[in-house]
């Protein structure tokens, strides 16, 4: 469309332009936006990467199969790596899912140990398991990632909680288990945590029993169950709303055919003026009646004292009587 790309303040952006959020409420907290800044999330693709033969393959033949991916960005420490790796290995051997997916992308096979100490003393090599020669265990440096999701023997998400991956996660109705790394996925993982759809890992403090205890709840709750089943509806309602944000593209960019500002999405703190626009008006006002308020009650005040300096002062004037 030949037109060239402004740019400005992240503020100036909010008083000045069309935003657009790749959020949706039910995930936010409910909030008052101007005008001129539209939640138009989640947005999810048209079309996504298919299973590979190896992979749909992997998850026919298993019928609870978790998903780990931790992004394209982040990654954690090695005796992280080992902690999630012995969990995966016992929640197989307890039976609580009998398939895991793991998309290393920014973690190699040598951030490892070699060994691995299991809970009931047993000891396991992992360049066997990293080999792919565990029957239940798929190892990979990628993965079609909404395809995964969205298959039905997928039963649970052990993600980094990026934006996109919880966009996915909830648009196919997959719980969450968070390990938040760095960037927006604290806030992320607390939103999903309130949202009853997730329960969160600290980084920090990451401990074999509780990443076991946590993935057995997200299996069995029943809330859980109900809460994803919710912001499923919710994701998918409002991921139409892409096509609601390309309109208003459309909208702007037509603009020079209209004769008149499109003031409908000129917020109105822009249209008020400097004073008005920041509540300043009301702030002065505000400040006038406490200084009045409180100008009236020194004012009584004074008065009271030198009322009553007034009534006791005769009673100090007198002379004492000589006897």
């Amino acid at each position: 469309m030949s037109i060239e790309p402004v740019y400005m303040s992240f503020r100036r952006l909010l008083r000045t332009s069309l935003v657009f959020i790749d959020t949706f409420f039910g995930l936010e907290l409910p909030q008052t936006l101007p005008s001129n800044v539209q939640e138009i999330g989640p947005i999810i693709s048209k079309d996504y990467p298919p299973l590979t033969p190896e992979l749909s393959n992997f998850i026919n033949g298993h019928d609870r199969v978790l998903y780990i991916a931790f992004g394209g960005r982040f990654f954690t420490t090695t005796e992280n790596n080992n902690k999630i790796l012995q969990s995966i290995i016992e929640i197989i051997n307890k039976n609580m899912i009998d398939g895991v997916i793991w998309a290393l992308v920014m973690t190699s096979k040598n951030d490892f140990s070699p060994t691995l100490n299991l809970s009931n003393g047993l000891q396991v090599q992992t360049s066997s398991i990293l080999n792919n020669e565990h029957p239940h265990i798929r190892i990979t440096n990628f993965a079609p990632q909404f395809a995964v999701l969205n298959h039905t023997n997928t039963k649970l998400f052990f993600s980094h909680g990026g934006a996109g991956s919880i966009h996915e996660s909830l648009f196919t109705g997959t719980p969450m288990l968070v390990l938040p790394i760095g960037g927006d996925q604290m806030g992320n993982a607390q939103k999903l945590k309130s949202a009853g759809v997730a329960l969160t890992l600290n980084k920090f403090n990451l401990e074999v029993n509780d990443i076991i205890t946590k993935i057995n709840f997200l299996l069995n709750d029943k809330d859980i169950k109900k809460n994803v089943e919710r912001m499923k509806v919710l994701a998918k309602i409002n991921s139409k709303r892409k096509y609601r944000a390309a309109d208003l593209i459309e909208y702007i960019l037509h603009r020079d055919s209209f004769n008149q500002e499109l003031n409908e999405l000129i917020p109105a703190d822009k249209r008020m003026g400097f004073i008005r626009g920041n509540n300043y008006d009301v702030y002065i006002t505000l400040l006038c009646i406490i200084l009045g308020f409180n100008g009236i009650i020194l004012w009584i005040t004074f008065k009271l004292i030198k009322l009553f300096i007034r009534i006791i002062s005769p009673y100090f004037d007198q002379k004492p009587k000589r006897e």
